[in-house]
């Protein structure tokens, strides 16, 4: 199998949820498949079925016990790999296919020659991201009447699932806002009509905010118009498989940044 074969093959694994945590769960050690089937609580033949892609694809590695059961483990080199691939995407094949980022991070090496220059280019990256998914974000709810702090909160009601309702503390680790932001968001969406304060029966004090059917439709028309800040990334030319990928990254940097931030404030405190 050649290089580029075997790295598709890599990145078209991950491209399913349930084998990405089969590999989390391998990542601790060995596991039979029944095994795995009783962590996941699927069946054993959707295990099996899902190994075998893993296996084929060069994630894992099955061997067979003393009695005959075969047991998966994750193929030491394959994440290796996989990251060496992510780093080669970024990587212009030539000059003319760089852009003005690819530009700035290497007068930035030149600069600072002990340094990475790929933590300058992916922050920079990333801000130019953020501003293209701010100002989607904030056209899309405009649309729809409601500000981007709005629809975000309507959007983490509606993934909260049946029957849509979350105290404010719950909102907070989603929408990483403050109390005081989300109760302006809350107050404003429930003179619109989209949601409803109720007393929390398990918090005397408390309160409960349930997002009302008008909010959904919302919320489906800015997804039918492709419009809710990230359409573009639907419409580029970049592979299911690598998109997989690349939010396993971006998972993984975010949920750092995260650890950092919390405890960096629980210093300040």
């Amino acid at each position: 199998m050649g290089a580029r074969k075997t790295a598709d093959s890599l990145f078209a694994a991950l491209a399913d949820a349930c084998r990405r945590q089969l590999l989390a769960l391998l990542g601790a050690g060995a596991q039979s498949a029944p095994a795995l089937a009783r962590e996941l609580n699927i069946s054993r033949a959707s295990v099996l079925s899902h190994l075998g892609a893993l296996n084929e694809a060069g994630w894992v590695d099955v061997v067979h016990d003393d009695s005959g059961e075969a047991l998966y483990s994750k193929r030491a080199h394959a994440e290796a790999q996989f990251f060496a691939e992510c780093v080669a995407l970024q990587t212009p094949a030539s000059p003319e296919a760089g852009d003005v980022l690819d530009a700035q991070a290497a007068a930035w090496a030149r600069e600072w020659p002990t340094e990475d220059a790929n933590v300058y280019l992916i922050g920079q990256r990333l801000l130019r991201l953020s501003t293209h998914i701010d100002r989607a974000l904030k056209e899309a709810a405009a649309s729809q009447g409601v500000l981007s702090a709005e629809l975000l909160l309507l959007d983490a009601l509606l993934v909260s699932g049946p029957p849509y309702t979350q105290s404010p503390t719950q909102l907070q680790k989603p929408l990483a806002m403050t109390l005081g932001g989300i109760t302006k968001c809350v107050s404003r969406l429930e003179q619109m009509g989209l949601v409803e304060r109720t007393p929390d029966p398990a918090d005397g004090r408390g309160i409960l905010v349930r997002m009302k059917p008008r909010a959904r439709k919302i919320l489906e028309n800015i997804l039918r118009e492709g419009a809710y800040g990230t359409d573009w990334v639907a419409s580029s030319h970049m592979p299911p498989e690598r998109r997989a990928a690349l939010s396993i990254l971006l998972r993984e940097l975010q949920l750092y940044a995260d650890a950092e931030a919390a405890r960096r404030s629980d210093e300040r405190a």
